[in-house]
């Protein structure tokens, strides 16, 4: 089953020193994608709404597709490997959306153009259950995402004696 989820933050590899990007799904579950420097940089631009003055390399494949006549459908993370290798692909529409091809890619390439192009990225359930234990987030990391996830409309609720 095919699980939606979000950018919820990106993050370092404390060990590695190497960029992540957290993807949350509904429930809270998250995964830890490896980015190289360059998909990282586009993720936080296109976060941070900032525009560069000439199309960075996602770009230019979203604008190929496009101008082709197609469409980036989907992203999927399809599997992590018990090493902590990811395996990933995009999901691109043609012919109207008659035709449909699916390309494997590197998984940081598929959320960098996820991102740039405001396609949803999708997770393969067993991925978040396969996810290695040393997945590069450090215990802070995952205080600062969980602190995230809480609603703080329920703060108003409860008052201190």
């Amino acid at each position: 089953m095919l699980v939606p989820v979000e950018i919820s933050s990106l993050a370092i590899d404390t060990v590695k020193g190497t960029p992540l990007v957290i993807l949350k799904d509904n429930e809270g579950r998250v995964v830890a994608v490896p980015l190289d420097h360059s998909d990282a940089n586009a993720i936080a631009m296109q976060t941070l709404q900032v525009r560069p003055d000439k199309p960075l390399t996602v770009d230019l494949v979203r604008i190929a597709v496009e101008q082709l006549g197609a469409s980036i459908y989907r992203v999927v993370i399809s599997d992590v490997s018990e090493d902590g290798v990811f395996s990933a692909c995009v999901v691109v529409r043609a012919d109207g959306g008659a035709s449909i091809k699916v390309i494997d890619c590197r998984p940081c390439d598929a959320v960098a153009l996820a991102a740039r192009s405001g396609t949803p990225i999708f997770v393969r359930d067993s991925v978040f259950s396969k996810q290695p234990d040393g997945s590069g987030i450090s215990e802070e990391e995952r205080l600062r995402a969980y602190i995230r996830s809480i609603d703080t409309v329920d703060f108003g609720k409860y008052v201190l004696d």
